[in-house]
C-alpha cells in the first residue's frame, strides 16, 4: 500500500521520512520511525563527533532497519568530519540541509555507497544537487519547521518534480494523510515529516515543547534568524518578535551583531513561556500525543480511505 520508488531506493515500507530535529529526534525516535516502516533520521547540528558516533551505535541497538543521518553544512570542517563518520560507520543514507554540503562531500559519500538526499528550497538548488549526484531530492517549502527558504510547498514541489529526473520528496506543511495524498498528486514520491513527530511518545523533546505544540495555532510560528543566523521557522515568542523588529532598524553589521548577541542571551535565560524551538505551520493541526507507529499507520490507513474516496469521485464524474 503506497509503495513508491522511494521505498525501493531506501529499503523502507512506507514513503515517509522523519525530518532531522535537534532536541527531539534522538535514537529512540529515529529507531521508532524506522521500525514503523518509515525512515528515521539522526541530526548532527549542535552535536559533537562523539555524540554522532554514540547516536549511530544506539540507534543500531534499537533497530535493524535502514535509518539516515542528516548533515547540516555549517562549515567545511564540520561537514567533512560528519561525512567521514557516516562513511566510516557505514551509515546507508545521508540527508543534507541548507541546499547541500558541496559536490566533493556528495561524491565521497556516493563513492562509499551512501544514498544522498539533499533538502532544497528552490528549483535552482534542486538542479545543482542533481548534477552533483543526489539520489533523490527533498523539496521543502517555507511552511516547514527549522531552516526554510522563500517558496511554499504547493508551488515548489511540482516545479522541482518537473525540473529533475531523480525522485522528489515533499516537505513542509505536511502532517497527515491529506498531506501525503497532496504530495503524490504534486509529483512527489513520498513525504518528510518533522513537526508531527515532535508530538509523539518517543520524541525526546522536552515536555514544555510538546505541550506548547498542542496549544499552538496555525499562526503560532514565525521565521527568525536569531537562533542560527539563517531563517528558521519556530514557535513565535516575544523575544523573536522584538528581535526581528529591532533588526529592521539596524544599519551596520556591528549593530546587527550586537542585537543578535543581546537577544540570544535573553533567549538562553528566558522562562519556559518565552522559550522557542523549531516548529512548522502544521502545529495548528496537532492536538494529541501519539506513538510513532500510530502516526505512521494512521497516515497510511487514512490515505487509503482518501484514495478510495477520490476514486469514487472520479467515477461519479465519468458517469455524468
Amino acid at each position: 500500500m503506497f509503495h513508491t520508488v522511494l521505498c525501493d531506493l531506501l529499503g523502507i515500507r512506507y514513503p515517509i521520512i522523519q525530518g532531522a530535529m535537534q532536541g527531539a529526534g534522538g535514537p529512540r525516535l529515529v529507531a521508532a520511525v524506522s521500525e514503523a516502516g518509515g525512515l528515521g533520521v539522526l541530526p548532527t547540528f549542535g552535536g559533537t563527533e562523539k555524540e554522532l558516533r554514540d547516536d549511530v551505535e544506539n540507534t543500531r541497538a534499537l533497530t535493524k532497519r535502514p535509518f539516515a543521518v542528516n548533515i547540516t553544512p555549517i562549515g567545511r570542517a564540520f561537514t567533512e568530519s560528519r561525512a567521514a563518520i557516516c562513511i566510516e560507520m557505514r551509515v546507508p543514507i545521508v540527508t543534507t540541509g541548507r541546499g547541500d554540503p558541496g559536490s566533493n562531500v556528495v561524491q565521497q559519500l556516493k563513492q562509499a555507497g551512501t544514498i544522498v538526499l539533499p533538502v532544497v528550497p528552490s528549483v535552482r538548488h534542486a538542479l545543482r544537487v542533481e548534477a552533483e549526484g543526489a539520489d533523490a531530492i527533498i523539496a521543502s517549502g517555507m511552511e516547514a519547521g527549522g531552516h526554510v527558504g522563500r517558496v511554499s510547498t504547493m508551488p515548489l514541489v511540482p516545479q522541482v518534480a518537473d525540473a529533475v529526473k531523480v525522485p522528489v520528496v515533499a516537505a513542509g506543511g505536511i502532517g497527515d494523510a491529506r498531506g501525503l495524498m497532496a504530495a503524490l498528486a504534486l509529483g512527489a514520491c513520498g513525504i518528510q515529516l518533522g513537526t508531527r513527530f515532535i508530538a509523539t511518545v518517543e520524541s525526546e523533546a522536552a515536555d514544555w515543547v510538546k505541550q506548547r505544540l498542542l496549544k499552538t495555532e496555525e499562526t503560532g510560528t514565525m521565521v527568525s534568524s536569531l537562533m542560527t543566523g539563517k531563517p528558521v521557522r519556530a514557535f513565535a515568542t516575544r523575544i523573536l518578535r522584538e528581535y526581528e523588529q529591532a533588526l529592521t532598524g539596524a544599519g551596520s553589521t556591528e549593530e546587527r551583531v550586537s542585537l543578535s548577541a543581546r537577544y540570544l542571551k535573553e533567549l538562553r535565560h528566558a522562562p519556559v513561556e518565552e522559550r522557542t524551538m523549531a516548529a512548522g505551520e502544521i502545529a495548528g493541526m496537532i492536538r494529541d500525543i501519539r506513538t510513532v507507529r500510530e502516526v505512521i499507520e494512521g497516515i497510511i490507513k487514512e490515505a487509503a480511505a482518501l484514495a478510495e474516496k477520490l476514486y469514487r469521485v472520479s467515477r461519479e464524474d465519468a458517469r455524468q
